[in-house]
């Protein structure tokens, strides 16, 4: 019995390996797998007969013969229409919504505006959303779906959300209704996620990503894995105090001071402007306005302290930033890095550098975590494809 038992096991744990690297190259054959992953070929064609069974296996046509001759290799890939992926975004002024592969590229994106629509209307929207969905050359059609949120989340429940009343709705519970896998998470932590299967290759096994949005939140991966520390409460730098400079100043939080809606909201406060919008403030910026230009100063400061105190706290590898203010302006995030490299030395370990998915990162980081779980592969490395 126990013989039969460790016979499973391999054979689940190579059925696994051949997924992944099946998945992994856009194009390939049974025997360079059996190569790369030391396979005899018997045991490939087994492993082959039963992906191919399950609908994963695309034939593409035939490589070339080796220079010793012989059949020319089937060539083999993933099978990208085997079903699709939904992810939401739960913003403060919008619902953003992402179709995906399995393989992980983008089908479709939507930004719907929810200003003053309570959290019920926005679900309704979602469900709305999916069921109108149509995607003919997908085989399996939906096959789960992501949420991502501001705030705390453990266990796939919503522990607090500082943006959205939640009203006591168990979202995974409301969309159980699709019969597919339903995954709440911090959007921060999605966004760690991204950076580590699209946009890193794998390279860095500890990395932050830093999200500077309407509030300051830090997905944290250590060891390849994404850290969520005790009840989810991992990465809430924005709740972190910041220290006053006199014993008669309150106590605020970070993200009160220099989140982007903080900064936005005080330069409306300012220029005495009832309301402010992102897109206004950069044009007063780019206009040249003292009062913009001398709140972007103080904003961007505040990033290169915050990252500087990360790269202090984790010592991570890499920190990729997410903020739609620096990533309209590019060039601030040049100024950011040489502040920094004046803090922590420019021979810092800590790479830095400015998101290339800072609309979207929470979507690709919930198709991407979508995708591990469905095809049984959690701790394995998928490069994902945009």
């Amino acid at each position: 019995m126990a013989k039969s038992i460790n016979q499973d096991a391999m054979r689940d744990l190579n059925l696994k390996l051949m997924l992944q690297f099946l998945f992994n190259h856009p194009k390939t054959s049974r025997i360079e797998i059996a190569n790369n992953l030391r396979l005899n070929k018997s045991t490939i064609s087994s492993l082959y007969a039963t992906l191919n069974r399950m609908g994963y296996v695309r034939e593409i046509g035939h490589g070339d013969s080796s220079r010793n001759g012989g059949r020319r290799p089937i060539l083999i890939k993933f099978n990208r229409h085997y079903g699709y992926t939904v992810s939401f975004e739960l913003g403060h002024h919008h619902l953003r919504m992402m179709t995906n592969w399995l393989t992980g590229e983008k089908i479709s994106f939507y930004s719907i505006p929810v200003i003053d629509k309570d959290i019920y209307e926005i679900v309704e929207i979602m469900k709305e959303r999916i069921r109108s969905i149509s995607i003919p050359t997908a085989e399996h059609q939906l096959m789960g779906i992501s949420v991502a949120i501001n705030g705390i989340v453990d266990h796939n429940q919503i522990i607090d959300s500082p943006f959205i009343d939640m009203q006591n709705v168990d979202l995974a519970q409301t969309l159980a209704e699709f019969h597919v896998p339903v995954f709440i998470e911090n959007e921060a932590n999605l966004a760690a996620i991204a950076t580590r299967d699209y946009m890193t290759d794998h390279k860095f096994k500890n990395l932050i990503a830093l999200d500077v949005h309407n509030g300051i939140g830090a997905g944290i991966i250590i060891n390849d894995r994404l850290y969520h520390g005790q009840l989810g409460r991992a990465g809430e730098i924005g709740r972190s105090l910041f220290f006053p400079g006199f014993a008669s100043s309150p106590t605020m939080k970070i993200e009160k001071l220099y989140s982007e809606d903080a900064i936005i909201k005080k330069f409306g406060q300012l220029k005495r402007t009832p309301y402010v919008d992102r897109q206004q403030f950069l044009e007063y910026y780019r206009a040249d306005d003292q009062v913009a230009i001398k709140i972007m100063n103080e904003f961007t400061e505040a990033v290169v302290y915050l990252l500087f105190n990360v790269s202090q706290i984790f010592s991570p590898e890499l920190v990729s930033l997410q903020s739609r203010i620096i990533g309209e302006i590019p060039q601030l995030m040049t100024k950011i890095i040489r502040e920094y490299e004046e803090l922590a030395g420019a021979n810092s370990p800590t790479k830095l550098q400015l998101s290339q998915m800072i609309e979207d990162a929470p979507l690709y980081g919930g198709a991407s975590l979508l995708t591990h779980h469905l095809l049984g592969l959690e701790h394995y490395h998928l490069q994902m494809k945009i």
